[in-house]
């Protein structure tokens, strides 16, 4: 029994610390100015696996290159971000224009669009972590995060209530 309870405590104990170390580079990460984004799509494998976090660093649009990876908002679908390569720039009376395209799609993407002055630029990405950024959004994990939350708080509660006071000791 005394074994199960230390092997608990280390289970534990490693758990706490990864995810505190999660959450801490995360926060670091963004306080550094680098924005995550989720990648769900295959159109640029293998620059992007599905599932990878693409962290952008914001820039002037007036600096992207042809070649460089940005996220930008779709122009057919509202609130939707894209993340594709530049590959072509070009002027018109209204400015300079972009097109794009993902790097395991045959064409480039039907659009050709305006930036507006500040856009993303895929830094670097890290593989897997877009699957918890993803399903942390979602309810049910919220729900989840909520319900673990009260029940060790329950625990906490109901351990203080019910430990037994050592006896004081008499001289």
């Amino acid at each position: 029994m005394r074994s199960f309870r230390t092997i608990t405590r280390v289970a534990a104990t490693l758990f706490s610390g990864l995810a505190a170390l999660a959450v801490f580079s995360y926060l670091a990460l963004i306080l550094l100015g680098y924005k995550p984004v989720a990648v769900y799509s295959g159109s640029m494998v293998p620059t992007l696996k599905v599932g990878a976090v693409a962290l952008d660093r914001s820039i002037p649009s007036r600096d992207v290159k042809v070649g460089d990876v940005i996220t930008f908002t779709d122009p057919f679908v509202t609130n939707r971000l894209v993340t594709h390569r530049v590959v072509r720039i070009f002027h018109t009376p209204k400015g300079l224009a972009y097109r794009t395209k993902g790097d395991a799609n045959a064409a480039r993407d039907p659009w050709t669009i305006r930036l507006p002055g500040r856009v993303g630029r895929v830094s670097f990405s890290i593989p897997i972590a877009g699957y918890a950024l993803w399903y942390s959004h979602t309810r049910e994990v919220r729900s989840g995060f909520i319900l673990v939350a009260a029940l060790l708080l329950l625990t906490w509660l109901l351990r203080r209530i019910w430990r037994t006071e050592p006896e004081p000791v008499q001289s």
